[in-house]
């Protein structure tokens, strides 16, 4: 089973948008990344069961993974399978972090998701998979924020998130017009 696309909106985010989406950011608190990550990365491979096939080669985490064990460590298998989800998604908290720093400077933000496109093409990251993480992101924001968890809100990282994707998906398929 692959993933579902979805369309993707225009790229532009209004600076309410802008406000919006830091004064949500905020909410998350950097000691949330960890847990948060987690869930995201649980919810990709649920509704996008296809990207957890890139997770099997060792290469996927951290550069240095923890996921190789022998037979005899298989009862620890579990763990570090948990605990690179949530690195992995940490990470991604992070990256998401420092795109909301110039979420109101287009030419900075779309220089870091060119960066972010390229990274992931090495590890034969695919748009669907790109796509995977507006489900997950919504998901994830809603579990953790709940009621904070506002239509306003959703729409103004939906339109980020779409960004993200788009501009992602260009430096994945060399395709940067």
């Amino acid at each position: 089973m692959g993933c579902s696309q979805a369309k993707i909106e225009p790229e532009a985010l209004t600076p309410d948008d802008a406000r919006i989406i830091r004064e949500t950011w905020k909410m998350v608190g950097r000691e949330a990344y960890g847990e948060y990550g987690q869930r995201l990365m649980l919810r990709i491979f649920q509704k996008c069961p296809d990207i957890k096939a890139l997770w099997q080669n060792p290469r996927i985490m951290n550069n240095n993974a923890t996921t190789t064990a022998d037979e005899g460590d298989a009862p620890n298998t579990a763990n570090r399978w948990k605990m690179d989800l949530r690195n992995h998604g940490s990470k991604f908290f992070n990256s998401l972090d420092d795109l909301i720093s110039v979420v109101d400077k287009p030419e900075e933000l779309f220089k870091m998701l060119h960066d972010i496109g390229i990274h992931h093409k090495g590890y034969e990251v695919k748009s669907e998979h790109i796509q995977a993480i507006v489900d997950g992101l919504n998901h994830t924001m809603e579990f953790g924020l709940r009621d904070k968890w506002t239509d306003n809100r959703q729409k103004s990282f939906q339109r980020l998130i779409n960004i993200i994707v788009s501009r992602t998906n260009r430096a994945l398929s060399g395709n940067e017009k």
